[in-house]
């Protein structure tokens, strides 16, 4: 006989069609195309409008559509927004069934309002941006995993490379669309800023279809999120529409908007918003090409089908999660929650004993940070992992719902040799590449203590590149593999694999400094960052240890001798490739400035 396959139950109090309601078509959607799963939808609520019946039925086919909950035991119970309001009145709060959890907004994390009190239910929770996993994670009330699953879409990236792509771009008949629905005060002010600027301006909600089409035809895309959206979608449409976008700091956004790198991000102010978008309007040719290809970037892993993928390897463990999630809660009050200490528990409900690794050398590759893990791992009261790059939290089978003692199981293995080490140390610099590795680090370990060091990006790209040649990696001289390198990253699919581009040739792209640590000052406070140059550590050896050991927490007056752990033979100087190089990083020092660190 054929076993029947598991089924996830969801529900919509349908009402009209929202951002919201588009993700959740999308996870019924992802349901319906794993093997071994089924998707049902019910519905409540008289739509009474033929346009609205009609487009429900586009986003959820007939065919999952069903009168009511029925589930067997082993199925999935599907909740969003007040959805826990027809789990109750259905008659399924006290069942066993697993419970996944949608979170879309911020509103989760505010004391008091509805979506706050559900969070004391029981349930595998999903957040659309780790920027709302922290700020649940923070209240300490909610029961169970929540993991991030940032928002995908399932729009393909705009073919900037196209031989025709310049030309198709400047004769797009609309100028300037503000997308202003959900601030319309501010939208109105900015088109009496722009004058007879051609522009459109959108103050209600556009049937998706026919917004798509507008962005298709528009060169700038102004949006202008809430300020505390969990995600909002219509930027990075716009973006893979092909606009240079505009738009406001959006908390749930932070991850994927980067101001100057893929988008142009300016205060809620009209005056403002109007010089940004008169910049945009009128960037090079060159200028252009940058922010839509690190956009077209930016798309390419926001996929709707890299958002399956983890969804899939939820469902896969979503026993083992949910068995977390129906722990018995410990005893007492909820300790006090910070967004750098986020709610963790062992699966009996208990408090968990200290993480294994107290401090990380995050990069930046070949900035110096073997010969700092050398020096570290002489200080007596210091354990360094060996090998040195554990590469755990960017490994391509790193889950977010993993637990501590899961991970220090992991981590054990690296510091056999050290057992009476006070304080624990890795070296791995990419993480401080990948941006979404400082929040994965922080769920691990609330307290960590991360250590950066930096030298000048174009001799750190032209260091990358003559190890890359030395290993017999990289055959294409420098200037060529420079020129290439936008496009060798845009093409890689699995930028987290062994062996892909974006960890062997990212030759510029891994000088961004700026970039990188704002991604790592998102998680964590800066007085638990330690930047340091590389120049320091080779001028002031002495100085420069002692400031570290008094960071971590370790004997100050311990000295380790100075020594060169690694020295390459001579190579070319490329004095013009580091001047145009440098050319290039002028935005990125910019940003590093304004976040305090001179190289």
């Amino acid at each position: 006989a054929m076993t029947r396959p598991r089924t996830v139950w969801f529900h919509r109090d349908y009402r009209g069609v929202t951002g919201g309601e588009v993700k959740h078509a999308h996870y019924v959607g992802h349901v319906r195309r794993l093997g071994g799963w089924d998707a049902r939808v019910a519905f409540t609520g008289d739509l009474g409008d033929a346009g609205l019946a009609a487009e429900r039925a586009r986003l959820w086919p007939g065919e999952a559509t069903v009168a009511g909950w029925t589930p067997a035991d082993p199925d999935v119970l599907f909740v969003a927004g007040t959805d826990w309001r027809y789990l109750e009145a259905a008659g399924f709060g006290a069942t066993d069934h697993p419970r996944i959890n949608l979170l879309q907004h911020l509103r989760h994390a505010d004391p008091g309002t509805e979506l706050w009190t559900c969070l004391a239910h029981p349930a595998v929770r999903i957040c659309v941006s780790d920027e709302v996993a922290d700020a649940v994670r923070a209240t300490g009330r909610a029961r169970g995993p929540v993991l991030a699953i940032p928002n995908g879409t399932e729009l393909r990236p705009w073919d900037w490379r196209a031989p025709a792509a310049n030309a198709a771009w400047r004769a797009r008949r609309r100028g300037i669309v503000v997308v202003g629905y959900k601030r319309r005060e501010l939208a109105a002010a900015l088109a009496r800023r722009l004058g007879g600027t051609p522009r459109t301006v959108l103050t209600t909600f556009l049937e998706r279809a026919a917004f798509l089409d507008l962005l298709r035809g528009t060169r700038v895309a102004v949006c202008l999120p809430r300020a505390r959206e969990g995600f909002y979608l219509p930027a990075l449409e716009a973006m893979a529409c092909g606009c240079l976008v505009v738009t406001l700091d959006c908390v749930g956004n932070r991850g994927f908007c980067r101001d100057g790198e893929n988008c142009m991000v300016a205060p809620p102010d009209a005056g403002a918003l109007a010089d940004a978008t008169v910049r945009a309007v009128g960037l090079s040719e060159a200028q252009r090409e940058r922010l839509l290809a690190a956009a077209a970037e930016t798309v390419a892993t926001h996929s709707l089908a890299a958002e399956c993928a983890r969804f899939r390897a939820l469902l896969a463990d979503v026993d083992e999660l949910w068995a977390e999630a129906r722990a018995p809660a410990a005893a007492g009050p909820p300790r006090a929650a910070t967004p750098a200490a986020p709610r963790m528990r062992n699966r009996d409900g208990a408090a968990p004993q200290a993480p294994l690794v107290d401090f990380m050398v995050v990069g930046a590759q070949k900035c110096g940070t073997t010969a700092l893990a050398s020096f570290l791992g002489q200080h007596p009261e210091i354990g360094m992992a060996e090998p040195k790059e554990a590469h755990l939290f960017d490994d391509p089978d790193y889950r977010a719902w993993w637990t501590r003692a899961g991970i220090d199981a992991r981590y054990a293995r690296c510091f056999g040799h050290c057992p009476g080490a006070r304080l624990h140390g890795e070296a791995t610099p990419v993480y401080l590449y990948f941006a979404d590795t400082a929040a994965a680090l922080v769920r691990y370990n609330p307290a960590l203590k991360v250590i950066v060091l930096l030298r000048d990006p174009a001799e750190r790209a032209v260091s990358h590149y003559h190890m890359q040649r030395s290993r017999g990696a990289e055959r294409r001289p420098l200037w060529l593999a420079l020129l290439l390198e936008p496009f060798v990253l845009l093409a890689d699919r699995e930028p987290r694999g062994q062996d892909s581009p974006t960890r062997a040739r990212g030759y510029r792209a891994r000088g961004r400094y700026g970039r990188q640590l704002g991604d790592l000052y998102r998680s964590f406070p800066r007085d638990r960052v330690l930047v340091l140059r590389q120049s320091e550590l080779l001028e002031e050896h002495d100085a420069v240890l002692r400031r570290v050991f008094e960071f971590l927490g370790a004997d100050p007056d311990v000295r380790v001798p100075a020594a060169r752990v690694f020295a390459g033979g001579p190579r070319p100087r490329h004095r013009l490739a580091k001047w145009l190089l440098r050319l290039t990083y002028l935005a990125d020092s910019a940003r590093l400035r304004r976040l305090g660190v001179r190289l």
